[in-house]
């Protein structure tokens, strides 16, 4: 490889000499002044910089907004090594970067206004890929790269049209004040497991597109604005990772179909549009203060920790599953509110108790919370809140059997005659019919006379068409 400075890399390119196999050795403070370059394309390949970063930058203070098609310059630069590499103040037609390698520092672009602009093919790219005030007219392309250990793509406060982000392996995501027109493509990302956080903070999208993307360690939405389709289709997320939105606007449709996360949190967000988590698979899911202006569908979504789950985000699926007329996932969710609501009373019980004043406010509500709660567990127990049928039966059946038996022992001195085993059961019949208040042990139509017998008598009734109350009420968990 032939060694030449930065000087002769200059005249070569003036010169409209091919730019290949060189090793460029940069003396302190030299640049490359595009503007001093009356060439039209340069390309730059299988060069090795030493000793300092490359920069790239035009005279002229700061970038204005140009038409398409006003930039006409091109800079190729391909499988070339850099220590560092930047670009300041630059208007480039097509700048194409691939295949290369940055060691020591970072590749910056500040401040530079493109027509297309395409970063693709670095391997272990371990440095900061940082895109700070620049401008895309057309095309933007950061895709197919591997970025490994302290590696970390950052957009601050750029404007990219059409840009696209694929098929890459991330360390770290910083996108801040950024505006993304057009589609932004995000499709088919991974990232590795001892990276850090994904964020995206006051972003602006046209349509967007995530799918199959594996989602960081922590993956964080704040104060985003979607405005067209969004697709988080098939999305997954590493082990004990979170996908946060917060803050957020989808003013179009947008779609979770098939996601697989292990935690996402919704917190103050608002759909405009239809929003899709159908099969779904959450291990925790969070929902608070967000208003879904149309249908949200939560058909056959599923939540393995629905046990942590709290009241209001159960309310919510419960709420839209209702308004789509899903009455299969709405009983479940309608179970799962329950169990949350007497997690919630035992915590306010217990608050109370905590509670030196509690008998100076709020007196008679640990009263009702606590009938609330006895409620609840005899549902729950009966019938799992009118649902199960089977245990109704049973519960009903046992219960009648309890009772009568307590009666009939009453009635007879505590004896049983093995030879009255058919008006035995008999009675029990007449026992479980809840409207023949009768004595049960014999034929004729007699009232009992013992307070004791009445008592059990009373308390059975109620019993048996408590259960049966429950049983019907499973069999109608389908019905409107």
């Amino acid at each position: 490889m032939i060694e030449i400075n930065l000087s002769t890399l200059i005249n070569f390119i003036k010169k409209d000499k091919p730019i290949d196999g060189y090793l460029i050795n940069l003396q302190e403070k030299e640049e490359l002044i595009l503007s001093d370059i009356y060439i039209i394309d340069i390309k730059i390949s299988n060069c090795k910089f030493i000793n300092g970063d490359l920069l790239i930058y035009d005279k002229y203070d700061g970038i204005t907004e140009k038409n398409e098609g006003e930039l006409n310059r091109l800079l190729y630069i391909e499988n070339c090594e850099f220590e560092g590499l930047k670009f300041e103040n630059c208007e480039i037609k097509n700048l194409e970067i691939k295949k290369s390698l940055i060691t020591k520092n970072e590749l910056n672009i500040h401040t530079c206004i493109f027509e297309k602009l395409d970063i693709w093919g670095f391997n272990k790219l371990s440095f900061n890929l940082c895109l700070k005030n620049i401008i895309v007219q057309t095309k933007c392309q950061i895709i197919g790269n591997d970025y490994k250990e302290n590696g970390l793509l950052s957009i601050i406060n750029s404007s990219l049209k059409n840009s696209s982000f694929r098929e890459s392996k991330f360390n770290r995501i910083n996108l801040f004040e950024s505006n993304f027109t057009g589609f932004f493509d995000f499709y088919k990302n991974s990232f590795y497991k001892s990276g850090g956080q994904f964020n995206f903070y006051e972003c602006v999208f046209e349509k967007a597109n995530f799918n199959e993307t594996t989602f960081s360690y922590y993956s964080d939405f704040k104060n985003c604005k979607f405005f067209k389709t969004t697709l988080f289709q098939d999305i997954k997320s590493l082990t004990e990772s979170c996908l946060y939105f917060e803050n957020c606007l989808f003013d179009s449709f947008v779609q979770f179909n098939h996601a697989s996360i292990h935690k996402i949190e919704i917190d103050n967000v608002k759909f405009n549009d239809v929003a899709s988590f159908q099969n779904t698979y959450f291990d925790k899911i969070f929902i608070d203060r967000t208003i879904f202006e149309k249908a949200a569908l939560f058909d056959d979504i599923q939540i393995k920790n629905i046990d942590r789950c709290n009241r209001r985000t159960i309310r919510t699926i419960k709420l839209q599953l209702q308004k789509a007329e899903n009455k299969i996932d709405f009983n479940r969710f309608r179970v799962y509110e329950f169990n949350a609501y007497q997690e919630d009373i035992k915590q306010k019980l217990t608050s109370f108790k905590k509670d030196e004043k509690r008998f100076y406010h709020r007196k008679r509500e640990p009263i009702q919370l606590k009938r609330d709660l006895f409620i609840l567990r005899i549902s729950e127990f009966v019938s799992e809140y009118g649902t199960d049928w089977k245990r109704a039966l049973k519960f009903t059946l046992f219960s009648g059997l309890l009772f009568y038996s307590i009666l009939y022992r009453i009635e007879n001195s505590g004896t049983f005659n093995l030879e009255k085993t058919n008006e035995f059961f008999v009675g029990l019949f007449r026992f479980f019919l809840v409207t023949d208040f009768y004595n049960p042990l014999i034929t004729d139509k007699i009232y009992l006379t013992n307070p004791l017998s009445w008592t059990v008598f009373i308390f059975g009734k109620i019993v048996i068409a408590f259960g049966i109350y429950e049983m019907i009420q499973s069999f109608r968990k389908f019905k409107a």
